[in-house]
This record gives structure tokens, C-alpha cells and sequence, in this order.
């Protein structure tokens, strides 16, 4: 039985050394100078492109679209939180415009019938009752959804 036991504390001290042989290879050398994480991770955070724009930066293009959503239902919701950020901030959105398909799934995000929305004020819709084959910018308006198209 003793036998037994040396061999797995053994073992037991085999594995723990090899882990912590591979953890201090693998950790780098900036890891808990500043805390808990990588301190170049901070110059690593600084030298990422901003993805961000900002809906002033959508108004000097888009102010008719602006205005439009401004008098309606969606006035409080901001530009990229249908829009995903997804260009560069240097690059103009013409170049590489961000789109939205307008799918029942993204509206339905916002949409879709819960009963934890409904004092906000956001419309809620059962969407399999309500044209469940077409997307909703096929007959809304997105930036005035009470604008039916043609």
C-alpha cells in the first residue's frame, strides 16, 4: 500500500511541476505589473482601429435620414445600434457602407413580444403573425417605421 501511495504522490508532483513549468513559459513578462492582466495589453488597446463613429459623424452625411428618425418612434435609438460599426474611422461609409438586411431576426431583437418592454414604450409584435415570410424593410422604413413603403 505504501508502494501505492509514492507512486501517486509522485506522479501527484510530476504533473504539478510540469504545469508550472508550462505556465511560466507561457505567461508573459508584462503579466501583473499593473494587476491582474498583460500591462501591454494597454498599448496593445491604444494601437486598435476605432470602430466607432458616432452619430454626429452620420449627420454630416445623413442629416435628411437623421431628421426623418428624429420625428419618429426610433429617435432614441442610435445610429450603430442598427448599423454595426464596422468600418474604420478614417474610411468614409461610402467606401464600405454599413448595411443592415432588415431581417425579421434583427428587428425582432427589439421587437419580438416581451412583456418586460412594454412599459418602455417599444411596439411589440408576434412576427409569426405578422408577415413571416418577408423582411421588415420591405414594407417599413426603418428610420420611420410608421412610413409604409409602396
Amino acid at each position: 500500500m505504501a508502494k501505492l501511495i509514492f507512486r501517486l504522490l509522485l506522479s501527484f508532483l510530476v504533473f504539478v511541476g510540469i504545469f508550472i513549468l508550462i505556465q511560466r513559459s507561457l505567461t508573459p513578462d508584462s503579466f501583473g505589473k499593473n494587476g491582474h492582466y498583460r500591462a501591454n495589453s494597454l498599448n496593445d488597446n491604444k494601437m486598435r482601429t476605432s470602430y466607432f463613429k458616432g452619430e454626429k459623424s452620420c449627420t454630416e452625411c445623413h442629416q435628411d435620414v437623421f431628421d426623418l428618425k428624429e420625428t419618429d418612434v426610433h429617435s432614441g435609438v442610435r445610429c450603430e445600434s442598427c448599423h454595426p460599426p464596422q468600418i474604420e474611422a478614417a474610411i468614409d461609409c461610402k467606401v464600405k457602407p454599413p448595411i443592415i438586411k432588415g431581417t425579421i431576426e434583427f428587428c425582432a431583437q427589439c421587437h419580438a413580444t416581451n412583456p418586460g418592454r412594454l412599459k418602455k414604450g417599444v411596439p411589440q409584435l408576434d412576427f409569426k403573425e405578422h408577415y413571416e415570410n418577408q423582411n421588415c424593410i420591405e414594407c417599413h422604413n426603418p428610420h420611420a417605421p410608421w412610413e409604409l413603403k409602396e
